[in-house]
């Protein structure tokens, strides 16, 4: 398979006659594919003409220090979830109970520590060990046991069921996320951009909160977010 591949430096875009010298040499010399490559680009009216004619064509795209570099962004949407968290207690033990404490200590066994219901409860929406889709999540379970041990508020041990609820809220955010480093071409005929890799800039969280728009849906946009990311809004003690 022949393949011609003209780079040209000029000052302006590639137009439409620079499309049609280039088919001529593809012709001539009776490749199967040719490609230009412009770091000005292309004009529209080239755009086309070259895909009409089976043209590939090509800008380099490059952060590295040199008369071509550019600045690269990515669209991207920011995911933030938010819960709400009430708590249940429940048991049918026989015997007085008296709750003086809702964030009361919880136990395997008399001699096994399990941690408090709410620090556990906030601990797993932390890691994400809890349901994240927006909505209403009931009576899910805090410890790993169905039951567990508290005082009763009269010094006994008595078993019942901890579990929490969680409303969870969706905050959308898009933005542009700044691309450190990158070395590739862009398809100026599809506007991909082909590359082995690329290396992101730091993502401030509070900046985007603050700074970034907010959407109610990645539906709104008039562009695909290149990427989404998701993060919790954690809970501190």
């Amino acid at each position: 398979m022949a393949i011609v591949l003209d780079c040209k430096d000029s000052a302006r875009p590639i137009d439409v006659k620079g499309v049609e010298e280039f088919s001529g040499l593809v012709n001539d010399v009776g490749a199967q594919k040719g490609a230009l490559v412009c770091p000005k680009g292309f004009t529209e009216a080239a755009k086309t003409r070259a895909s009409n004619l089976q043209i590939e064509a090509y800008s380099p795209v490059d952060t590295d220090p040199h008369k071509w570099q550019v600045n690269v962004t990515v669209p991207l949407v920011c995911d933030f979830r938010r819960a709400a968290m009430s708590f249940s207690i429940s048991g049918t033990a026989p015997g007085p109970f008296r709750l003086s404490n809702y964030n009361l200590p919880a136990f395997e066994t008399p001699e096994i520590s399990l941690g408090t219901p709410v620090e556990t409860a906030m601990s797993k929406w932390n890691e994400a060990r809890f349901p994240t889709e927006p909505g209403q999540h009931n009576d899910l379970p805090i410890f790993d046991k169905a039951e567990v041990l508290v005082d009763n508020g009269y010094g006994q041990l008595t078993p019942v069921a901890l579990t929490v609820s969680l409303l969870v809220e969706q905050h959308l955010f898009f933005g542009e996320l700044p691309i450190d480093k990158i070395s590739g071409f862009r398809d100026e005929l599809s506007g991909a951009i082909i590359t082995n890799a690329f290396t992101t800039g730091i993502l401030d969280a509070q900046q985007v909160w603050q700074e970034w728009k907010r959407i109610a849906s990645i539906d709104e946009l008039p562009t695909r977010p290149m990427i989404t990311m998701r993060g919790l809004i954690a809970f501190t003690a």
